[in-house]
């Protein structure tokens, strides 16, 4: 289980970064809050499910694409994305390791109702280091998000 301290959506995994880079992210991702429409609202639900080869349990997440969309485009340049997969907004409830979980346990945790909705203020850059008890986030810089500007219609 991933403990309620540790929930995130990530919005783009940058991997490994030398610590040179860090001033360069921390620019780039201030400079994309600029081109991010607002109020950001977030949306979790409506159920479990699994994904990741029935590896993690997770609620989906709707609402998040135009952020993670600037701050892809903020740091490309920077961390190119050739293998990067696109983002799925998702939040991680639960991780599998080592052996298979039997099919009814796995049935039991899927398509749990949950529906949550709420205003996101920020968005943050988060270094992770892995430990046996799973990884530790440690936040890195913090990127404030527009609350009073409307989000343009398409």
């Amino acid at each position: 289980m991933v403990r309620p301290g540790q929930w995130h959506v990530t919005l783009r995994f940058l991997g490994e970064v030398d610590d040179d880079l860090y001033p360069v992210l921390v620019d780039a991702l201030g400079s994309a809050v600029t081109g991010v429409g607002g109020p950001v609202r977030c949306t979790l639900g409506p159920a479990t499910a699994w994904f990741g080869g029935l590896r993690v349990l997770q609620i989906p997440v709707t609402g998040l694409d135009g952020v993670a969309e600037a701050v892809r485009q903020a740091t490309v340049r920077t961390i190119p994305d050739a293998a990067q997969a696109p983002f799925v907004g998702h939040l991680t409830v639960a991780r599998v390791r080592g052996r298979r979980v039997e099919v009814s346990t796995r049935a039991a945790v899927a398509g749990v109702a949950f529906t949550a909705e709420f205003a996101v203020p920020r968005f943050l850059l988060v270094g992770s280091e892995l430990s046996p008890e799973g990884p530790r986030y440690t936040t890195l810089a913090r990127f404030p998000l527009p609350a009073s500007h409307v989000t343009p219609q398409t």
